[in-house]
């Protein structure tokens, strides 16, 4: 009981109601709940709204991880420790960054649906024209810098390494593809088309270099007269066709998609319920604050 008289709930209690009935429970209080509904309805009909989107992938299960140890098994798992120090999430990040991946894709259109109007003719889509800021303008003719005039897959480069987000987890082998958009429809399209392209690049160029690599070895058995080095040389040919023989199909070669891209139902931003909610305290506060300072003007000044 000495606690409870000590602090004098009751008072405190009275205090907060005859406060509550003074500053909030009152007219000016309900005009600003009003308005700040109608700022948040405002607010929320002029934001465009954005979805994530995503895809999970994982390595792939290759058929060349089982090489057989009398066609060049020494030189698979050589090279197949090698590409394990990166691991193939790495090599897919690499890629899909590069300006190689970027050029394969502004060729097959994608610089004029990301930055024109959709037009696959090629001679549109290598002269998309920039439209520059006037801060862009003027800042170039000041600093004596020329600005360019066109897109390129330079800039295709810049909106997949902007655009799509490839968080690294330590310790998993499985890639996760984030990307914030208002167009989900075009995002969902443009982030399996990288996927795709990026695997195929990793592809294709593996066979390039198997093919250079069965050419120099052709031209050396040719003059080799060492029967040893011979018998290596041609294990090294088989070792080379194997590979393209793996590599040159439609299956994945780094990544397995395992969640293909897909886009959040709702959006995430922006937070509807949040805009309401923080307009309401915030315009409820100034209510407070204003009622207060006018009730007390003469205390105050």
């Amino acid at each position: 009981m000495s606690i409870l008289k000590k602090f004098n709930i009751k008072e405190k209690f009275s205090m907060s109601q005859e406060f509550f009935n003074e500053f909030v429970f009152v007219k000016r209080s309900l005009h600003a709940f009003g308005a700040s509904l109608l700022l948040s309805c405002i607010i929320v009909m002029v934001s465009a709204p954005f979805f994530a989107v995503s895809s999970t992938l994982m390595k792939a299960a290759t058929t060349s991880e089982s090489a057989p140890l009398d066609m060049g098994a020494a030189t698979a798992l050589f090279g197949k420790a090698r590409a394990d120090t990166s691991g193939p999430a790495n090599e897919f990040r690499y890629n899909m960054n590069s300006y190689l991946l970027a050029q394969r894709m502004w060729s097959k259109g994608w610089g004029s649906k990301i930055f024109g109007n959709g037009d696959m003719n090629e001679e549109y889509f290598n002269k998309i024209p920039k439209r520059h800021t006037i801060s862009d303008r003027v800042g170039a003719f000041i600093s004596g810098y020329d600005l360019y005039d066109y897109f390129s897959a330079y800039d295709l480069q810049g909106y997949i390494q902007s655009t799509i987000e490839v968080p690294q987890r330590p310790n998993e082998s499985n890639v996760v593809l984030l990307s914030r958009t208002q167009d989900k429809d075009l995002a969902i399209e443009f982030m399996n088309a990288v996927i795709l392209e990026t695997d195929q690049y990793a592809k294709e160029r593996l066979i390039l270099k198997s093919n250079e690599i069965i050419s120099a070895t052709y031209s050396q058995l040719a003059v080799s007269k060492n029967s040893l080095i011979a018998a290596s040389l041609a294990k090294t040919i088989n070792s080379e066709y194997f590979k393209i023989a793996n590599l040159d199909n439609d299956l994945p070669h780094l990544l397995d998609v395992i969640d293909p891209p897909h886009s959040s139902e709702y959006p995430i931003a922006p937070k509807v319920s949040a805009i309401f909610i923080s307009n309401a305290i915030i315009f409820l506060f100034a209510s407070i604050l204003f009622s207060f300072i006018q009730k007390n003007k003469e205390e105050l000044w």
